[in-house]
């Protein structure tokens, strides 16, 4: 079970080097949708190439999607319309194939262009009721209303009532399938019949089952589209019971590694005396580097350094990449927890994992240099920064000495007081 776990973790990470460094570290429910897809590739219930078209489209919404519920059979069909339409668009794996439903993650900034589509797919596939969605519009000349009903679970015993009570209804596809609701096209003339059935039922259930019903009211198409937005966990949780079985040995487990990370990120480095600065210097997977604050971090062209700081990541200027004439300086991003102050505060240890590519960032256009992705951090640091194992070696003196003070006078504190000798007599 170790071996799987970190075999997880490996394929987390490996996912999120696709990903802007930033945006990794703010959207916790895209970590967890990127853990449960990796989880399913181990259970190879999942092609290998999810992560990379996912985080491809990640990085270019910059993470800012809606997932979105679609009634449809192929997929395919529904993103080559919405190509053509110019919707930013990624369908996401259907964890649950019985359930009639697609998932889609869609691009916010395309929103309005994707409600069109979705409006007109969703009529389409209308089906079911007394009268078909066109016939109750030809009947009613459009007067008509959109009203959710909080019963789901009794549509059959509705529609009986519906055709005895002469209501005429077209019942509109659930959206979200488990959220208690469904939804159906009345005409306005029959709303009166509508309600009155719906407060027949509302007094039936708070006598029969103490189910107390809210007040019926009619919806919007935009607010029925709005059932279909789902969020990362509930995706996860709609996946079909095999699914959820093969993944099940990894619930109740410690959060991961980059969960913890996003959960409360380090904003401001830790001084080099406290335990995990030993954990790192004598770690040999890591290398570790000087910083120097004033020439690669207070002198950097790059305002916006903090601002990753609260991000959990620690960032200054690549040695030898500042060209004053035309801005061309590189930004290394450090996870905060890996680097360390020292001298006060005028420089810094940070300690790199030296088989991981560095992250590092165009500071003209803050875009992921890729052409680090081949090396690892020790060749990085080789070529860019100075090798500390000499200053490693004068704190580790430093802190031996000041040891060696501390026993010397804490042996002092314990030794008996020496007792004086007698005074010599006057003579």
């Amino acid at each position: 079970m170790e071996r799987e776990t970190k075999d997880v973790i490996v394929s987390i990470t490996n996912a999120m080097r696709y990903m802007d460094p930033v945006l990794k570290l703010t959207s916790i429910g895209t970590v967890m949708l990127l853990q449960h897809f990796a989880r399913l590739i181990q259970e190879r219930r999942l092609q290998e190439n999810t992560f990379e078209e996912f985080s491809d489209f990640l990085k270019a919404t910059d993470g800012k999607y809606d997932i979105m519920n679609v009634p449809i059979a192929d997929a395919e069909q529904m993103s080559e319309e919405l190509d053509a339409m110019g919707v930013h668009h990624s369908v996401l794996p259907d964890l649950n194939k019985d359930d009639g439903l697609v998932q889609v993650a869609v691009y916010q900034a395309d929103k309005d262009k994707f409600a069109a589509w979705y409006q007109r797919h969703l009529m389409s596939c209308m089906q079911g009721g007394e009268k078909s969605l066109q016939d109750l519009q030809n009947l009613t000349r459009g007067r008509t209303s959109i009203v959710s009903f909080p019963l789901e679970g009794m549509e059959q015993d509705m529609a009986e009532d519906f055709s005895k009570l002469g209501i005429n209804y077209s019942m509109l596809p659930d959206l979200h399938v488990g959220d208690g609701s469904f939804q159906m096209v009345v005409a306005n003339a029959d709303m009166p019949k509508v309600q009155k059935w719906y407060d027949l039922k509302k007094e039936d259930l708070l006598k029969t089952e103490g189910r107390e019903l809210p007040d019926l009211d009619a919806i919007s198409m935009e607010e029925y589209q709005q059932t279909g937005q789902i969020t990362e966990e509930e995706y996860v949780e709609s996946a079909s019971p095999d699914i959820k079985k093969a993944i099940e040995k990894y619930e109740n487990q410690e959060k991961g590694e980059l969960e913890e990370t996003l959960a409360e990120p380090e904003q401001y480095p830790k001084n080099e005396n406290v335990i995990e600065f030993e954990s790192f210097s004598r770690n040999p997977e890591y290398i570790p580097i000087s910083i120097d604050r004033e020439t690669l971090i207070q002198q950097s062209s790059y305002q916006d350094l903090e601002e990753f700081q609260r991000h959990g990541m620690f960032a200054c200027r690549v040695p030898g990449t500042w060209n004053t004439e035309e801005m061309e300086e590189q930004i290394l991003l450090i996870r905060m927890e890996q680097v360390f102050e020292t001298n006060d505060g005028k420089g810094y240890l940070a300690f790199l994992r030296k088989t991981d590519p560095p992250i590092v960032l165009s500071g003209k256009t803050g875009d992921v240099m890729e052409q680090y992705a081949g090396i690892g951090s020790d060749a990085f640091a080789r070529n860019y920064f100075e090798k500390v194992q000499q200053k490693m070696l004068e704190i580790d003196q430093k802190k031996s000495k000041e040891l060696e003070k501390a026993v010397t006078k804490a042996g002092k504190e314990v030794l008996p007081l020496k007792i004086p000798s007698n005074p010599v007599k006057a003579r």
